[in-house]
C-alpha cells in the first residue's frame, strides 16, 4: 500500500506488464484472502490448469487438489507422464495458467516437493505471494484528461456530518472507472460498495450511480514510485446515464481526433 502521493501523469508508467493492453484489463491481485478465494473456487469447478516449468516448453496437465493456509501450500495433483514430473520437482521457476469465470488466471511460484495426498503421490508448491488476471474489455474505456481531469465526488457518512470524498478519475467507460488509490478515507478494497457517486461529465451532465471496487493492482511509475490502482464498476446503471456517458465518450475521442 502505498502511503503518499504526488500529483503525477497516471499514463507514465515503467512496467509494461502492469499495465493493460488496449482492449484487455490485467489485475495483479496481492491479497492473500482473494489469492486463496480464486484458488478455492478453480479447485472447487475442478478447472484443468497448466504447469510450465524452467521456462521451457515442458508443460504439465495437471489440477488443485488442496489448499493448505495454515502452511501456505497449495497440493496439486501428477501428471500422466513419469519423466516430465522428474524433471518439475527438479524445477525452481513454475508458471501455472488456469481460468476463473472465463477469466484467465496466471500465478508462480518458486518452490516444488513431492508428497502424498489419499494414498496418491501429488505435487506441493508454496501458495503464490500475487495472481494475475487477464480479461478482455466489454466495453470501450477512454483515458481521461490530465490537465483537466474528471472527479467522481464520493459521499461517507461520519458521526457529525456526510463527507464527500473527491477522487480523480484516469479513465472511464460505460461499465465503469479507474482511479489511483490515494485518498486516506476511501477504502478501495474488492467488494466495496459506495452509493449516491457523482460524476460530473462537461458539456453533458451529471453522473449519479453506485459503484463497486472490482480490482486492485499496483504500477510503477516512470519516477520509481509504486502506486495502487482500483478498477470500480457502475452497479444498475440507469439507461439515460449510460447512453450520456457513450455520447461524452464519443466527443472525446472525436476531439482528440481533431487536435
Amino acid at each position: 500500500m502505498v502511503e503518499s502521493f504526488q500529483k503525477i501523469d497516471p499514463t507514465s508508467s515503467a512496467n509494461d506488464s502492469e499495465c493493460p493492453p488496449e482492449n484487455s484489463e490485467i489485475c495483479r491481485i496481492r491479497s492473500k484472502k482473494t489469492i486463496i478465494r480464486i484458488l478455492h473456487e478453480i479447485m472447487q469447478k475442478n478447472t484443468l490448469v497448466t504447469l510450465y516449468f524452467d521456462q521451457s516448453n515442458h508443460f504439465i496437465l495437471t489440477s488443485i487438489l488442496a489448499i493448505n493456509e495454515q502452511s501456505n501450500e497449495l497440493l496439486i495433483d501428477y501428471g500422466a507422464e513419469p519423466e516430465l514430473n522428474s524433471l518439475a520437482l527438479k524445477s525452481s521457476h513454475l508458471t501455472f495458467i488456469t481460468s476463473q469465470n472465463r477469466i484467465k488466471i496466471e500465478f508462480e511460484c518458486n518452490q516444488i516437493s513431492s508428497s502424498r495426498l489419499n494414498n496418491r503421490d501429488v505435487f506441493t508448491v508454496n501458495l503464490p505471494e500475487s495472481l494475475i488476471r487477464l480479461q478482455r474489455r466489454h466495453n470501450y474505456r477512454i483515458t481521461t484528461p490530465i490537465l483537466d481531469p474528471l472527479k467522481c465526488i464520493i459521499p461517507i457518512p461520519s458521526e457529525e456530518d456526510l463527507f464527500k470524498a473527491e477522487i480523480t478519475l484516469i479513465d472511464l467507460s460505460c461499465g465503469g472507472i479507474g482511479v489511483i488509490d490515494h485518498h486516506p478515507v476511501i477504502n478501495f478494497e474488492p467488494g466495496m460498495i459506495y452509493q449516491n457517486c457523482q460524476i460530473h461529465l462537461p458539456g453533458f451532465g451529471c453522473i449519479n450511480t453506485a459503484i463497486e471496487v472490482k480490482t486492485t493492482y499496483e504500477i510503477t511509475l516512470k519516477n520509481g514510485q509504486l502506486c495502487k490502482r482500483a478498477g470500480c464498476q457502475f452497479i444498475d446503471l440507469p439507461t439515460e446515464m449510460e447512453a450520456l456517458i457513450q455520447r461524452y465518450v464519443t466527443k472525446y475521442e472525436q476531439t482528440k481526433l481533431t487536435l
